[in-house]
């Protein structure tokens, strides 16, 4: 068992943020650790910027994972988890979703939005983090919905080297947290996570 472990997940209001907070943080509590899921923060309505805190442990005290503490940010947009970069602790995980949403500012022309190679770049070298990025919107899409996506991060997520929790139980918790009916096609995104993203 790890003595504390944190992520935070980011993204932008509609990508199913506060389930995964959920699943991660229900899994950890199956695996008897102690544990705080801290509120959704931001703007949950679509496309506004949205943060939510998974931390689990021996002992672990407040909900908020304290900057700089981050093991894991898990992102669902590229541009988010470098808003929320200062959470990351030295030689943390940048863990993202590749499919960008374009802010209203760049759509309307007012700014730029930085390209995959430039954000790695950041993260890598100024951050001193490891970046890995996939297209989990088109795993969704194949496991039958791309609402699922958040399922799919977190199923690859569990590939991730020292990453805490068994990916079965994992599974356990998507079958009793999800309608009945939304069961089968969460878990295909999970696994499709797990066994078709290379880490």
């Amino acid at each position: 068992m790890v003595k504390e472990y944190n992520i935070v997940i980011t993204g932008v209001g509609g990508q199913g943020i506060l389930t995964a907070a959920n699943l991660l943080g229900w899994a950890a509590l199956r695996e008897g650790y102690k544990v705080r899921v801290g509120e959704v923060h931001g703007m949950s309505q679509r496309f506004g910027s949205v943060i939510s805190y998974v931390r689990f442990g021996e002992n672990v005290y407040g909900a908020m994972v304290p900057e700089g503490k981050a093991d894991v940010i898990l992102s669902f947009e590229p541009v988010e988890a470098l808003r929320y970069i200062n959470y990351l602790k030295s030689g943390g995980l940048v863990f993202t979703n590749s499919r960008p949403i374009l802010p209203v500012q760049v759509s309307m022309g007012l700014s730029k939005y930085p390209t995959h190679e430039e954000i790695k770049n950041i993260i890598e070298n100024k951050f001193n983090a490891r970046y890995i990025s996939f297209d989990a919107e088109t795993l969704a899409k194949e496991a039958g919905n791309i609402i699922t996506t958040n399922v799919v991060l977190i199923g690859a997520l569990t590939q991730t080297p020292d990453f805490p929790l068994s990916p079965k139980t994992i599974q356990e918790v998507i079958k009793v947290s999800v309608p009945p009916k939304a069961v089968e096609l969460n878990i295909k995104a999970f696994e499709l996570g797990m066994t078709k993203v290379k880490i």
